[in-house]
């Protein structure tokens, strides 16, 4: 399968990590692409459970050992907190596209803006809950 291409969002992140990057953080990163594909795709359309989004038990315990090295404080959650409110968006026609929407949006935002990296992982870890959301995955040990 060839790889999707850089998300800018994951451009960010890779800049934000401590070098040199460990493998943990490589498959982490590669990962994320996945990610922003799959959520791109359902933004234009496609049914998120034909969409393969990487959110199989291997690949959210990947995301889960990420976060734990990662800390965020209330100042990292306001900065995010303006692009949460699209995600919130109610069930209806359009549901998840709007979702995957604001997800591509807020992460477009964010990148652009050039964040602290803490602001980075806050946007990370409520995108776990999003995708969780969105797609099928092993549900039953948080939010990520």
């Amino acid at each position: 399968m060839p790889r999707p291409p850089r998300h800018p969002f994951t451009i960010a992140v890779r800049r934000a990590l401590p070098r040199p990057l460990d493998l943990a953080a490589q498959r982490y990163l590669r990962l994320l692409d996945r990610r922003f594909a799959a959520v791109a795709r359902i933004a234009a359309g496609a049914e998120a459970r034909a969409v393969g989004a990487g959110m199989r038990p291997q690949e959210r315990a990947l995301a889960r050992r990420f976060f734990a090295r990662r800390s965020w404080h209330d100042g990292d959650e306001n900065l995010v907190r303006g692009y949460l409110d699209r995600w919130e968006k109610g069930p209806g026609p359009g549901g998840e596209a709007r979702r995957a929407r604001g997800v591509l949006e807020g992460a477009s935002a964010l990148s652009g803006i050039g964040p602290p990296p803490a602001a980075l992982w806050f946007f990370l870890w409520e995108m776990e809950s999003v995708l969780a959301g969105l797609f099928e995955a092993d549900k039953g040990d948080g939010p990520c």
